[in-house]
């Protein structure tokens, strides 16, 4: 993608494909957590007891109930999960060891991710419990700081990977395909596996795939990965610093942030949605369904997507930000279940789920690919590869705010989570589709070409000029 002192590598399609499949893992266990802590912690009423105790608190005249003490928890893991993921960039891009900077990242850290991962799911007490509590924030903290470590360094190999334009797409799309199988196993096979079985086999099982398909990933690119690059010299405070004046990043940062939140929203809400407004007895298949809408919707538009692209016909940039206003638009729509007709209310959440996925496609399917350009850029603006410190910061910020939706969600909910007052329910992806214009705003300042090197990138006029 640019021009640099380094050897082209070029991976071979076997090796492409077996890299991108670690995201089967990475999404399933993810999504999991994400769809269904919330409800773990804080079912609605008659679905379950609650894990965490109801803290007996009254905050400016409002009561504060266990489900809103539940999403406090989450935030809070989290939002301090987050301070971990510049450091760790920075110190995976200074790294020199013999397997190169990001191997030994992946390779000591992965069991602790999976283990970690697993543990969140066997609370020590099965009723209401403050131990419940600290352990659970606990294992939180362990996992995602396990998570940064491992996560982290692999997503900083793609664009040492991936040289060319065509390569670059070729690996974020297979990088979609498999992330979409992960999804499809977390929230979909997640709820079903869930009834039969219980959370504890579930976080297990999702536990297993993460470690097993994140060591296919790094067998499949042990040869490749550069072991010659110069470490990052710039202290860290100052990279953060410098990071945080790029340009395109700061346009790019914005949009994915948002829509990470507003998605996050819509994830821990679908089970609730199932219950209050569909009116399932099984919310764990009924939330797979509907999951299985999305998925669908993201995979129809994403071919969609690939195929435009491969045939030139549009820019990265531009079908990232038209997708962007779509989500923000339909979101919305998805209150609107149940409103006109109470008739066939699981087939009309399906078609708006499947709508709704449609552009998530492209927000999915092309971050990867707009931040390893972003690296390009400031490699050429600073003769020095700083991937992984552009993808922890972006990390950073996505985290902070990701940690939003279960508080959102459980601050919304108490408007009306239930058959006879669903209005918090509906209210929910109202709350997803504002978040997702609000991150469109900067968009428009996003310059960068599709193949970003010194000629591509002056005629774009994003070069300084010198004096």
């Amino acid at each position: 993608m640019i021009d640099s002192g380094q050897p082209v590598v070029r991976l071979p399609l076997l090796n492409k494909l077996l890299f991108s499949a670690d995201h089967v893992g990475w999404q399933a266990i993810g999504y999991f957590r994400q769809g269904w802590v919330l409800f773990f912690l804080a079912p609605p009423p008659g679905e379950g007891i609650n894990r965490v105790p109801d803290p007996d608190i009254t905050l400016l005249g409002y009561e504060i109930s266990a489900r809103v003490l539940a999403g406090f928890l989450i935030f809070s893991g989290r939002f301090v999960d987050a301070f971990t993921d510049p450091l760790i960039g920075w110190w995976s891009d200074r790294t020199r060891s013999r397997w190169g900077r990001r191997i030994p990242f992946i390779l000591f850290s992965t069991p602790f991710y999976a283990g970690f991962g697993a543990l969140i799911w066997f609370l020590p007490h099965e009723g209401s419990s403050w131990w419940n509590v600290v352990y659970f924030v606990i294992m939180l903290e362990l996992f995602f700081t396990a998570a940064t470590m491992s996560s982290g360094a692999l997503e900083a190999l793609v664009p040492e990977l991936t040289r060319t334009a065509r390569d670059r797409m070729h690996v974020v799309s297979f990088i979609f395909l498999f992330a979409v199988g992960g999804a499809g196993l977390g929230l979909v096979m997640g709820g079903f596996i869930k009834d039969a079985f219980g959370f504890h086999v579930a976080g297990t099982l999702f536990a297993v795939a993460a470690v097993v398909f994140r060591y296919i990933s790094l067998s499949a690119v042990w040869r490749y990965a550069l072991r010659d690059v110069a470490p990052a010299r710039e202290p860290f405070f100052e990279g953060v610093k410098d990071t945080l004046r790029n340009s395109q990043f700061v346009a790019f940062l914005p949009t994915f942030v948002m829509f990470t939140t507003g998605v996050g929203v819509l994830q821990g809400w679908i089970p609730f949605f199932a219950v209050g407004v569909l009116l399932q007895e099984k919310e764990g298949v009924a939330s797979s369904w509907l999951s299985t809408g999305v998925i669908g919707g993201a995979v129809v538009f994403g071919l969609v997507i690939w195929l435009l692209f491969s045939k030139g016909l549009v820019s990265k940039r531009r079908i990232y930000g038209v997708c962007l206003v779509a989500c923000g638009l339909i979101f919305p729509l998805l209150s609107l279940v149940g409103v006109v007709s109470d008739r066939h209310l699981l087939l009309q959440g399906l078609v708006l789920v499947f709508v709704a996925g449609m552009p998530m496609a492209a927000v999915f399917l092309l971050p990867k690919g707009l931040t390893a350009d972003i690296a390009d850029y400031d490699a050429i603006l600073r003769d020095e590869r700083r991937e992984a410190m552009f993808y922890s910061t972006q990390n950073f910020f996505e985290k902070v705010t990701y940690a939003l939706p279960p508080l959102f969600l459980s601050l919304i909910l108490q408007l009306g989570d239930s058959p006879e007052n669903p209005l918090g329910i509906q209210m929910a992806p109202v709350m997803a589709g504002v978040l997702v214009l609000l991150g469109f705003s900067l968009w428009p300042r996003y310059r960068l070409p599709d193949t970003v090197n010194r000629e591509t990138v002056t005629e774009a006029g994003l070069m300084p000029q010198r004096a």
